[in-house]
């Protein structure tokens, strides 16, 4: 499944292709000062058939002629002339390229699309592992192989973080902001067109790399989508967390509008589901990543996701409120010992709580704020800690990083230090950091997205990745009575109904079934019944039922001609929480569950939550928890609280009966799923599948 990058972070040989002082903007010369800078840790051969000597080193016409393989090919050439190395190249013993050059197919170009495949082509029946093209090389930090055409690099210090960008213009700035901020660095690479290596080889390798204990990425495409989630589990296995910035929206999901599911999920929901389920942290920003990065970087997990927070500014104390419910945190409930413990301690005339607002005077006193941040730490409903501090910009500034490191190492919880806004950065400012042994994070709302991250990481780790088990469903189950059937033994129960031949046998039906009553047209050509006029409630007799379905063949008729109609599906009427429930075999990640209030208007409202599949009762419980109007389904307004256990275990049982039967089935959705009263349990108002074929 995955490719091995080792060729390109650890090459022992190194050849410069298209070596010249000016060629190529003065990438080769650029390329050649780095790896004298990094003491030419890799032996390096230079290539280049109008030069016999450059930099007092030997050039040698083409990879043929080199006196030995070469383990990497740094090819500062153009396109058109990139097929032809390579193959030379893969002749002769090379085991891997780094392409600089575009014009490989962006844009729609066919003559690069088709030197695109040639290279692919190529990789596939040689093994020549390729790196771009049109990228702007890798670094390997520690062994100072810097494959990157700038100086601008040569100051990133080693660490723990490996990096991988899919734009090779941001790379060099966030690499450069990020060792600013006092992250280091293992292995990183501009990975380009993807034509061979990709995201998920480059993430494995690092996996693999003993040196390598976070990765960050920014992402614009997943290319293998399979061979991602099998990367990203084996890193949450490994309790190497990825943070990413995922860019773009995928237009996939909106081919297949056919039912809500697929049109809401158009945009990348899906893809915040992988990432949930399978550890990647997702962040909004490139300072976002920095900052979550950072977070990692110091290697502390919480073992819950109560969060203390302390500082001495009462306008700081309100926004972080603010942004903690905006993120969903859970604020700590301290408890009466750690509070009679606060109280002495700290400015008269205020009353100690979480956050806790210590009062100004506490800034200039050092020690004691340190003794609030460790009785807060200590206390047992606490589970990660923020606390307010301000790097130093000159040796001047009395501050002790021990006030922190104290802090720290009076506990194994994870301790954030928070600054109210950004500020500047200097090596005063790092040296203090690594001394503090705390993470100062800039800005009170990267301050809460980092804790949630931190969060809902270790939230992640704790619970094991469920695995998805063949289907054995057999199709003749999803018909008729053998369906309505499935469906009540998955948690579906379904309202009494009939399906009527005719307009008049519908209203005898409805005699039968008891008054009021929905009526529904039954037609492969009312695939959304509200949008044709296909559906009425609340019908009080015979008559009225009879009118309605003849008015209702007519509206479908002005819409399809030659519309089918196959009968009139009689319903008792059913009050209750209107909810849409879906489950859908996505094209890249495979089978998902959405859920939303709203049934029929849930695009309008666009309140839903989305989770990959198999979906559990404790699952559903907690995506109904994150519906931005979770409370309708409680007591509210004088209306009865909703059966929650009833809906979360219908939830559970669509995932089971989608997962059994996706052999057949590539979409199945509840709409409007009826939510009655607790006790009561749910009812399936309209259940619609689509076939794979």
């Amino acid at each position: 499944m995955f490719h091995s990058a080792e060729a390109v972070f650890r090459p022992k040989t190194v050849a410069i292709v298209g070596a010249s002082e000016t060629g190529g903007d003065g990438w080769p010369k650029a390329l050649y000062e780095n790896m004298r800078y990094g003491g030419f840790s890799a032996k390096v051969y230079l290539v280049n058939p109008r030069r016999s000597e450059l930099w007092d080193q030997p050039v040698y016409p083409d990879l043929a002629t080199l006196p030995e393989p070469v383990d990497l090919a740094l090819m500062v050439i153009p396109a058109e002339a990139v097929p032809a190395s390579l193959k030379q190249g893969a002749a002769h013993g090379l085991k891997a390229a780094l392409l600089y050059a575009a014009r490989f197919g962006e844009g729609g170009d066919p003559e690069g699309a088709a030197r695109a495949r040639t290279v692919k082509d190529l990789c596939e029946r040689t093994g020549v592992r390729v790196c771009g093209p049109n990228c702007m090389g890798a670094l390997s930090v520690r062994e100072q192989l810097l494959f990157y055409p700038a100086p601008r690099i040569r100051a990133l210090p080693p660490g723990p973080v490996g990096v991988i960008f899919q734009s090779g213009g941001t790379f060099q700035f966030w690499l450069q902001a990020g060792a600013v901020r006092g992250l280091g660095f293992s292995y990183a690479v501009s990975s380009g067109n993807e034509l061979d290596l990709d995201l998920a080889d480059y993430i494995n390798f690092m996996i693999e790399d003993e040196n390598t204990r976070l990765i960050a990425c920014m992402v614009e495409g997943v290319r293998r989508p399979d061979a991602f989630m099998a990367a990203a589990e084996k890193a949450l296995a490994a309790e190497k967390p990825i943070v990413m910035v995922k860019v773009g929206r995928s237009d996939k999901g909106k081919a297949a509008a056919r039912s809500h599911t697929g049109a809401l999920t158009g945009d990348d929901k899906v893809f915040d589901a992988v990432c949930r389920k399978c550890g990647v942290v997702r962040c909004p920003s490139l300072d976002d990543l920095i900052e979550t990065a950072l977070a990692f970087q110091f290697g502390r997990l919480p073992k819950g996701k109560r969060i203390a927070m302390a500082g001495y500014s009462g306008g700081a104390k309100g926004l972080f409120l603010d942004y903690a419910a905006s993120e969903g945190a859970e604020i700590a409930e301290l408890s009466q010992s750690t509070l009679d413990a606060l109280s002495p301690l700290i400015d008269p005339g205020l009353t100690p709580d979480n956050p806790l607002d210590t009062g100004a005077g506490l800034a200039v006193r050092q020690s004691v704020f340190s003794g609030i941040c460790q009785i807060i730490a200590g206390d047992e409903h606490v589970d990660i800690l923020t606390v307010q501090g301000q790097l130093p910009l000159s040796p001047e500034e009395n501050i002790d990083p021990a006030v922190f490191a104290d802090i720290v190492e009076s506990t194994d919880k994870p301790v954030l230090v928070y600054g109210r806004m950004a500020q500047n950065v200097t090596e005063v400012g790092r040296a203090f950091q690594e001394k503090a042994k705390a993470p100062f994070i800039q800005g009170l709302p990267e301050t809460v997205r980092a804790l949630q991250a931190l969060i809902r990481y270790g939230e992640c780790r704790r619970r094991a990745i469920p695995q998805i088990e063949a289907p054995t469903g057999r199709e003749s189950n999803l018909e008729g009575a053998a369906f309505e059937e499935l469906l009540r033994g998955h948690g579906l129960q379904t309202p009494a109904a009939a399906l009527a031949a005719s307009p008049a046998d519908a209203a005898a039906a409805a005699g039968q079934i008891g008054f009021p009553v929905a009526l529904k047209i039954m037609s492969p050509h009312a695939s959304h019944k509200t949008e044709v006029g296909g559906v009425r409630l609340d019908l009080i007799d015979g008559e009225a039922v009879r009118r309605e379905a003849e008015a209702m063949a007519a509206r479908l008729k002005k819409h399809h001609a030659n519309a089918e109609i196959r009968g009139f599906l009689v319903q008792e009427m059913v009050r209750g929480a209107e909810l849409i429930l879906g489950v859908r075999e996505d094209p890249q990640f495979g089978p998902f569950m959405i859920v939303g209030l709203g049934g029929v208007l849930v695009e309008a409202i666009r309140d839903f939550v989305v989770r990959l599949l198999p979906v559990s009762t404790a699952d559903g419980r907690e995506m109904l928890g994150e519906l931005r109007g979770a409370k309708v389904l409680e007591a509210f307004r004088g209306q009865p609280a909703r059966d929650i256990e009833a809906l979360a275990a219908a939830m559970a049982g669509l995932s089971r009966l989608f997962l059994n039967y996706r052999t057949w089935l590539v979409d199945l959705e509840v709409n409007p799923l009826m939510v009655l009263e607790h006790g009561k349990g749910v009812r399936a108002i309209d259940v619609r599948q689509v076939r794979k074929s």
